[in-house]
């Protein structure tokens, strides 16, 4: 039983991050209050695979739809990501904030 509860425990907490980490990581600041938002995202699960060429720029096999809320106010950002096969960054939108920073 606490094999169980450890492998629950480490689906749910966030590792240390690493190169082979599954997570890719966006700092995000909002343009309405000035916060720095950090938004973990798991390759696993937040981003999902496309599969009509059509859609996207060239070369990219990711899609990445998030809405991201802070503490500080009530300003909604929206991001939109586009990745390659290994998980690189492609292209990138985002209304009611910038990226900072993305690992």
């Amino acid at each position: 039983m606490a094999s169980f509860l450890q492998n629950l425990k480490n689906f749910f907490t966030a590792p240390a991050y690493s190169s082979t980490s599954n997570f890719i990581t966006f700092n995000i600041q909002c343009n309405r209050c000035g916060e720095e938002i950090t938004v973990n995202v798991r390759r696993s699960s937040d981003i999902s695979r496309i599969y009509e060429e059509e859609e996207g720029p060239a070369g990219s096999a990711f899609l990445l739809r998030k809405e991201i809320l802070g503490k500080k106010c009530n300003n909604l950002i929206y991001l939109t990501a586009y990745f390659g096969e290994n998980y690189n960054l492609i292209s990138s939108e985002i209304s009611g904030g910038k990226i900072i920073e993305h690992k």
